[in-house]
């Protein structure tokens, strides 16, 4: 059964209603916990390390493409951070200019030009602006930005690549990925769903070309440029958001003003999470390793047919569904349709 990420609630709550509090969430390739996640509670408990994980794939890895495929414990902090359920380690300092931001675009005492918020490459993968900010301010974003999710859409699972997987564990399940998205892809397609948000949802404007080279660092230079021509063309302030510290000077080269998002050094064993993260945290977490278990079951990111509206809907496949959670979400969709009907 295909389900949206918010029905997801749906499934925890069958299993909350089954007496289970606490729910492991594993990758079953590896055969082993990523976490729990306390349904009482509302946390993350005995979150899986970096020597345990890395070492789980290594194990599996044995060629150059399942090396880079396979998910490591890098991918699983991503998902952390994307889903909004673990903070940067500045984030007192990011609310802080935030809020500083906030005061200013209302009673304009520092900032008399109007603000727009531009953001880099990695702000669009860690979802920063519809998973954090939403809509408080204006936004633009550069078309070189965009043009570097784009380029990464591309790598498709090939027979050569499925033959790969067939010494590992639930070697039928990686058959339902058969011509879908390879991992890279599919963390690209979740960035772009981020591009789609701010240019459909908050009216970003987009500018500028697309850059010719293929060093980062020239396009990091020309991205910093384009929304510095941008904030000279309208006479406006162009605020940079970035996790990249290099870019930091870029906007400064600029002169202009860019709030920093430095990623976590260290992560708890045990993380409280927003009960509103949760489905998000299901669905990268879904999405990027391709495969999850939650309980008794299991969960795909990709599988035979995914469709581009799957990905832009944010949808996930339960592969062993039973007939009361079938039921169940269909109760939903049934009431939901009927508000939806009703608020016409």
């Amino acid at each position: 059964m295909i389900i949206s990420a918010p029905e997801t609630h749906i499934l925890l709550n069958q299993l909350l209603l089954r007496g289970q509090v606490e729910v492991d969430v594993s990758y079953p390739p590896y055969e082993t916990t990523l976490f729990t996640l306390n349904l009482a509670k509302f946390e993350i408990e005995n979150l899986i390390d970096k020597k345990t994980l890395d070492s789980k794939k290594r194990k599996l890895a044995r060629t150059e493409f399942l090396r880079h495929d396979l998910p490591g414990y890098h991918d699983l902090a991503d998902v952390l951070i994307s889903s909004g359920v673990l903070e940067f380690e500045n984030s007192a300092e990011i609310e802080e200019n935030f809020e500083l931001l906030r005061k200013s675009v209302s009673d304009r005492t520092i900032y008399i030009k109007p603000v727009f918020i531009g953001i880099d490459t990695n702000i669009a993968y860690y979802r920063i602006i519809s998973r954090r900010l939403k809509n408080h301010f204006k936004y633009v974003i550069s078309n070189i930005v965009v043009d570097e999710i784009d380029s990464r859409i591309h790598t498709k699972y090939t027979p050569r690549m499925m033959h790969e997987f067939e010494h590992i564990p639930y070697s039928h399940i990686f058959r339902e990925f058969a011509n879908g998205s390879c991992k890279d892809a599919r963390m690209a397609k979740n960035a772009m769903n981020e591009v789609q948000y701010i240019v459909n949802n908050l009216d970003a404007f987009r500018i500028g070309k697309v850059s010719d080279t293929k060093d980062k660092e020239v396009r990091d230079r020309e991205i910093a440029r384009q929304y510095s021509s941008f904030s000279s063309e309208i006479n406006a302030e162009v605020i940079l958001l970035t996790a990249d510290k290099d870019m930091v000077f870029h906007a400064q080269a600029e002169q202009m003003s860019s709030i920093y998002f430095k990623l976590p050094h260290a992560i708890p064993s045990t993380i409280h999470i927003d009960s509103t993260s949760i489905p998000s945290l299901i669905y990268d977490l879904t999405l990027i390793f391709g495969m999850i278990k939650i309980g008794n079951y299991l969960l795909l990111g990709e599988w035979h047919g995914k469709s581009s509206e799957d990905y832009f809907y944010e949808r996930i496949k339960i592969y062993n569904s039973e007939k009361d959670i079938v039921r169940h979400i269909n109760i939903c969709r049934s009431v939901m349709n009927e508000f939806q009907r009703d608020a016409c």
